[in-house]
């Protein structure tokens, strides 16, 4: 294999990991022929009325570039059809525009900010139309529990009420097809009649979901529901699941919310697919959450999770999820909570630290670990700290037995490829820094993309082994530089295509005390525990919960971090707002909760629970959240109720588990008293 590398070139770079794991696909298994369609995410600018008199013309118009999915195409038209729709709510949509269509100039009616992974519109079959909204029969004021996850059994007893569903409607989202002029439809919506009609009589749950997925998912990609166990129902169990027939529990009444994210987006760990599916998600859900009840607390639920990336929310999907969550309630005065998990990736060796004193040119080396037999692309982002730019640092690649990269200075929006003949099996990029309005400005950075080192098809491939990456700083400043692999590996019941990449150094092998093994990183290691939080889950406004996840210690008798539990740090978020016990020590891991079908059980761990767990006690808290939205100066530890369990966190414990160890059981539901500090 002969490798060579390329001079630095100047490129257009919004998202560098997608642009290579495009390019990487695309040479793997190319598209089929047909036009091709990226995701975008824009916010229309100049005199409201007419920019969105024009969008709607545009993509009325067959031969116009542009396409809406069916929902984002509702709320277009009704804006325009009478102006005092969503009065104060920003004009920004979800839709998608021809591949190759550029941005448009200054003067045009919209600017994008944010693009997806393209996909090919197929041509759908006929399919019943979106059922029409239609209020729950809710009793005023229960909160409205909401869920974007994979593999929802929606037909699962713990989601009734009695005999009919909990449900107001379900968006089985999956990849697009073309639909109707001017639309591109990703999956179903089923809404409560069809969920009732389908629970009518007696149920071959299995049955249902097998139709359902044969008509919506494509035969290679996973079918959650037709496992035994599947992560949103267990994740929607923990946060609203009920006896369908105990009256004395709250919980049977709360009316339920979900979205079921593409399989092909949940499979690909790394993020790059599911982000425009979870914004278009959450706007979907706001939307239905008011037919429910226009004043109920909506509590949407989201255990996704990406290992890299900017930490101080200024990723796209957190940033517009918790922009959506934040003027919904301003606007609409409908309290709105998101809880995200924290983080599984204390323990993986994904974050790193580099510092470098002002004025001295230094060098430091890290070494990146690439496993073989790994069919995913690989990406490691390096990013400065708060405050601080990449002015002066420069960095080198050394690729298992070469060549070396060698120091080129490269300068925002320009790469440097490593190519096998004419084809990139790798690339650093560094992306220019963006703005997303409001003053709102992620940084620029570095990202190094990989190829896979293996495959079932020729293609040129990375080579696996210990890739040195070495840093030279000579700037005038000092930096501290903050090195993050991206996720990327196979959840179980995948396809096990990914295997995990990771940072190694002779400082991470010390002796650890409660293992009794030599796994513990040493204090000088530049390898961190710290800043290992959810890329997702670092936005800090009031609408945000984040949740880490809580073990009995048998040996110290007191509540512990769990050993996955991801930590904050200095440099981004600093800790979770609350954690929830999820672990009863080393042999019992994991909360009980519905497999699949009705009447089943599994038991899950990860801050996933431990978010979902957080969400059934803030539904517990309705009345207190309610009250909260007219109380200046609240925080999210204000709107927990007094009548829940809370146990205080130590402060060395507090950035895996923040303030309080929270106990979500309602009054007279409470299993055994909890093992506490």
């Amino acid at each position: 294999m002969s490798l060579r590398w390329t001079a630095v070139t100047p490129a257009e770079i919004r998202d560098a990991c997608l642009d290579f794991a495009w390019l990487t696909r695309q040479r793997r298994h190319p598209v089929p022929t047909g036009p091709l369609h990226e995701p975008i995410f824009i916010r229309l600018r100049g005199e409201p009325e007419a920019a969105r008199a024009a969008l709607l013309t545009a993509v009325s118009d067959p031969a116009d570039p542009l396409v809406m999915e069916p929902h984002e195409l509702a709320v277009l038209t009704a804006r325009c059809a009478d102006p005092a729709t969503d009065a104060g709510l920003p004009d920004e949509y979800a839709l998608y525009r021809e591949l190759g269509t550029p941005d448009p100039d200054a003067a045009g009616f919209y600017q994008v900010l944010d693009t997806g992974f393209p996909v090919a519109l197929t041509e759908a079959p006929a399919m019943a139309a979106a059922p029409a909204p239609v209020a729950a029969p809710a009793a005023s004021g229960q909160p409205i529990v909401a869920l974007i996850d994979d593999g929802i059994a929606f037909l699962n007893a713990r989601f009734r009420k009695e005999g009919a569903t909990r449900f107001h409607a379900v968006w089985l989202q999956a990849l697009e097809q073309a639909g109707s002029p001017g639309t591109a439809r990703s999956g179903e919506v089923l809404g409560r009649a069809q969920i009732d009609a389908l629970l009518d009589g007696l149920v071959d749950e299995a049955s249902v979901y097998a139709e359902i997925n044969s008509r919506l998912i494509r035969h290679e990609a996973h079918r959650s529901t037709e496992h035994a166990a599947s992560h949103g129902t267990h994740m929607l169990d923990l946060a609203a699941g009920a006896d369908p027939f105990d009256a004395g529990d709250p919980v049977r009444d709360w009316p339920l919310l979900a979205v079921q994210l593409p399989p092909q987006a949940i499979a690909d760990t790394s993020g790059i697919l599911m982000e425009s599916y979870m914004v278009m998600a959450m706007r979907w859900i706001l939307r239905r959450a008011a037919e429910i009840d226009p004043t109920a607390p909506v509590l949407v639920n989201l255990s996704m999770g990406i290992a890299a990336g900017p930490k101080d929310g200024t990723r796209f999907a957190e940033y517009q999820i918790a922009r959506e969550a934040r003027l919904w309630e301003e606007v609409k005065e409908q309290p709105v909570r998101v809880i995200w998990s924290f983080g599984n990736g204390f323990e993986d060796r994904l974050t790193a630290r580099l510092r470098f004193a002002a004025g001295a040119e230094t060098e430091q080396q890290i070494d990146w670990i690439v496993q073989p037999g790994d069919q995913t692309e690989s990406y490691l982002e390096l990013r400065p700290g708060p405050g601080q730019t990449l002015d002066g640092l420069e960095i080198a690649l050394v690729p298992p037995g070469g060549p070396a990269s060698g120091f080129v200075p490269m300068r925002p929006g320009t790469c440097r490829d490593l190519l096998e003949g004419c084809a990139p099996v790798a690339r650093i990029s560094h992306v220019a820094r963006r703005r997303l309005g409001g003053g709102v400005i992620q940084p620029a950075h570095l990202v190094v993309a990989l190829a896979p080192t293996d495959c079932a098809d020729p293609e040129p491939l990375a080579p696996a082994g210990r890739w040195q990456v070495i840093c030279r700083h000579s700037g005038a400043a000092p930096l501290d530089l903050h090195l993050q692999i991206q996720r990327d590996d196979s959840l179980t019941g995948y396809r096990p295509r990914a295997r995990q990449s990771y940072f190694d150094s002779p400082e991470g092998y010390d002796w650890h005390p409660d293992r009794q093994d030599h796994s513990a990183l040493a204090p000088d290691c530049a390898i961190r525990h710290n800043g290992t939080l959810n890329a997702l889950a670092s936005a800090s406004g009031r609408q945000i919960v984040t949740a880490g996840a809580a073990r009995h210690d048998p040996v110290r008798g007191t509540l512990w971090p769990a050993p996955y539990s991801a930590a904050g740090a200095d440099w981004c978020l600093p800790m979770p707002t609350v954690a929830a016990l999820v672990d009863r020590g080393p042999g019992l891991t994991g909360l009980a909760g519905t497999g699949t079908t009705s009447g089943s059980s599994r038991a899950f761990n990860g801050t996933s629970a431990a978010a979902a767990r957080i969400t059934r006690a803030l539904g517990l808290s309705a009345d207190r959240i309610r009250r909260n939205r007219l109380v200046p100066g609240s925080t999210q530890l204000s709107d927990f109720s007094a009548d829940l369990g809370f146990w205080s966190v130590p402060h060395d414990q507090s950035a895996r588990l923040g303030v309080w160890v929270v106990s979500p059981w309602a009054p007279g539901h409470a299993p055994e008293e909890q093992p506490g500090y």
